[in-house]
């Protein structure tokens, strides 16, 4: 018997073998498949995809054998990724390289081997498609053709499958370097816009001059504009990673709807554009829908509309149900969008036609089209130039039975819990620490601050405790092991994660054996409002 040589370029060979990640993984459909196709054309019964490393060749596929591996040192393959087209022996008992190796003396007693080098595009032979019979055999030259082209395929699908493995490593970079981008940036951002809208509430109380109070608003707007912009950016980046969940509840549709249209009221009448809002007869009033992705993508759309329409211009929205469908209509009357550019409507950072120049990201209708498909719904849009556009969102209608409807009770209070409450505020930022204790102070609450894990553990047993308010990110223990101390000890006590990171919102939100609700950061005093009056008495 004759063993074969190592390769010329071994080091380089096993190198790019290892850069495919393949050894040792699990069999796939797709290579099974063309191990099936070797078998068949060249009418052997067993065929084999086998990948040689520097100890022995090891079998991605196989037909007709159940082993996984043999020693290199006696592989047929070892032999083949020597050659530059198939490996081809017709006869081993006659061939004295082969007639004494156990391959052919013992099971699977080869008598005929056919096997086409798998080569990388770099030129490097990492194993064999081959075709194995226990009696005399040889292919014909349509045989052998169509071998070195499944051959080709295997090296297809491996280039292919590491092309993958490779995208999804830089969209795990990704993710991370955004979490953690969400965080650094989110931080600040809470400090500017809590301190912000804590001195214009003091300003309005103190009766402070109009110019300063305007100095005040500019900066509030300006903060809120670009926790908008790091917003859409973590949006979009959390719907492309499959990290967007759903938290349908029953609402008043009816309301949200007047809400959003009294929010957005101020905006189309600052820019002279009128705005209406129909509310059909027969829509129902209690709908299962996530509540703020729904109000986000209106918001968007009405938004857009009073955006790019002229002054004296009308927006109108319009919400009725069609076969079990929520629809909602958003008609402006601007300039419209040509048809070269609807095509590019949805793309991200695409501001098209008049837009551009327009204060915003680009982002906001790619979000829009991504949480209407994140709910099961689809968005439209009819524009011709001159006569405006029309945005048409479709989702699919659930009906509220006997179940109660989230927000109608309380809705418009500030806050109906009582003064003196305590809560433990779990935080290592010290200017986060000052704007939470501020807006804990505004409703006569009371804040204990620690400043870790460790920390919050010590004072947890010092104080009678309403609420904890926790952090995630922590030096030493972090706010979720922290969480989980305090749940074994104190399981009836409310825990409300903080965290400027939205990607940890998303992993979170919905984990209630940790935490019973999520604010992230910038905490907005609205929305720190809401969940007191959830959780205190």
């Amino acid at each position: 018997m004759q063993s074969a040589p190592l390769t010329k370029n071994e080091t380089a060979r096993l190198q790019a073998l290892y850069d495919y990640d393949i050894l040792d993984t699990e069999a796939e459909k797709v290579f099974d498949d063309l191990t099936l196709l070797a078998s068949e054309i060249c009418n052997t019964p067993i065929a084999l995809i086998s990948l040689v490393d520097p100890n022995r060749q090891w079998f991605k596929s196989t037909i007709g054998i159940d082993a996984t591996e043999t020693p290199r040192d006696i592989a047929f393959c070892a032999h083949a990724i020597h050659q530059e087209q198939i490996f081809q022996v017709e006869d081993t008992l006659l061939d004295e390289r082969f007639f004494d190796n156990p391959l052919v003396t013992e099971g699977p007693k080869i008598r005929f081997y056919a096997g086409t080098p798998l080569v990388t595009p770099q030129g490097h032979a990492v194993g064999t498609l081959c075709a194995i019979d226990s009696k005399p055999h040889r292919l014909n030259s349509t045989q052998i053709n169509a071998l070195e082209i499944l051959g080709r395929n295997v090296i297809s699908q491996m280039e292919l499958r590491k092309k993958i493995r490779v995208l999804k490593e830089i969209d795990k970079n990704k993710t991370n370097f955004l979490s953690s981008m969400s965080h650094e940036l989110r931080t600040p951002m809470n400090a500017i816009i809590g301190f912000s809208r804590l001195l214009l509430d003091d300003a309005a109380n103190r009766g402070a001059t109009d110019q300063s109070v305007e100095y005040l608003k500019h900066i509030d707007y300006s903060g809120k504009r670009l926790l908008g912009v790091i917003n859409s950016i973590l949006d979009i980046n959390k719907i492309e990673a499959g990290m967007m969940t759903l938290s349908p509840t029953f609402i008043d549709v009816r309301l949200t709807i007047e809400q959003i249209a009294g929010m957005l009221s101020n905006s189309a009448l600052e820019k002279g554009v009128h705005f209406q809002y129909q509310l059909a007869d027969s829509l129902p009033t209690s709908l299962l829908l996530d509540e703020d992705k729904f109000s986000q993508v209106v918001i968007n759309l009405v938004s857009n509309g009073i955006k790019f329409t002229p002054s004296n211009k009308q927006v109108t929205m319009r919400i009725h149900a069609d076969n079990n469908r929520l629809i909602v209509e958003v008609e402006d009357e601007g300039e419209g969008i040509s048809e070269a550019d609807l095509s590019k409507l949805f793309t991200q950072f695409q501001q098209l036609g008049k837009s551009q120049g327009q204060q915003g990201s680009g982002l906001g209708l790619a979000i829009s089209q991504g949480l209407v498909n994140l709910m099961g719904g689809s968005i439209t849009v009819k524009s011709k130039p001159k006569l405006g556009s029309t945005f048409t969102v479709s989702l699919p209608l659930t009906l509220a039975k006997d179940e109660p409807v989230a927000g109608l009770v309380n809705k418009d209070q500030t806050h109906i819990f009582s003064a003196n409450n305590i809560i433990l505020v779990v935080e290592d930022n010290e200017i986060n620490q000052v704007v939470i204790g501020a807006m804990l102070a505004t409703f006569q609450l009371v804040p204990i601050f620690a400043d870790s894990g460790e920390q919050a553990l010590e004072k947890i047993s010092q104080h009678d405790f309403n609420l904890v308010l926790m952090d995630i990110h922590l030096p030493g223990m972090n706010g979720i092991e922290a969480s989980q101390c305090i749940r074994q000890q104190y399981p009836t006590l409310p825990i409300v994660a903080l965290s400027a990171d939205s990607f940890e919102y998303e992993k979170m939100k919905n984990n209630h054996s940790v935490f019973d609700d999520f604010l992230t950061k910038p905490v907005e005093k609205e929305a720190l409002a809401k969940m007191l009056n959830v959780y205190l008495k």
